[in-house]
């Protein structure tokens, strides 16, 4: 059993509260190109699956449910309401895994029910304040977070396996 959940990461500034010297006038360095990198993750009580592209579409959530299934063999994955989420090609994927995978709905404009959420602070912590040149660099620090796993926030009890 597990939740999923997408999100994006960039070199656009992010810029958050920091420490600095009295007096002193700090500044956080800044890239303005507007490239980015898309995250799919699911999470479970024990691990968090991942995998990196360039969009959120069906295609690309048909890819990540595929690795998942790969992880574990029988999967129940909750799901937002994302338009990634619906379509022929994640039918299709359903349909063909029908006896191995199970789609769940999380309820509308509900994110404070999936445990995938608080996920993403982590990275985002880490990025904060920093002028990346690449989004391989971007793909790098995150990955750096998210294979630690004392870097994942407390799984809800509800979700126990």
């Amino acid at each position: 059993m597990g939740c999923e959940d997408e999100a994006s990461f960039g070199l656009l500034p992010n810029v958050r509260r920091g420490w600095a010297r009295k007096g002193s006038h700090p500044t956080a360095p800044v890239n303005f190109q507007r490239k980015y990198t898309n995250v799919f993750a699911t999470r479970t009580k024990r691990s968090l699956v991942y995998c990196f592209f360039k969009r959120k579409r069906q295609k690309q959530f048909v890819q990540h449910c595929k690795q998942v299934v790969k992880r574990f063999n029988k999967v129940a994955l909750f799901v937002d309401g994302g338009p990634c989420h619906k379509g022929k090609l994640v039918e299709a994927f359903l349909h063909d895994h029908r006896k191995t995978f199970r789609l769940i709905r999380f309820p509308k404009y509900a994110p404070e029910l999936n445990p995938a959420e608080p996920c993403w602070q982590p990275g985002r912590k880490d990025l904060a304040n920093r002028a990346l040149r690449t989004v391989e660099g971007v793909k790098y620090r995150l990955r750096k977070i998210y294979d630690n796993p004392n870097n994942m926030p407390k799984m809800y009890e509800y979700l126990s396996d």
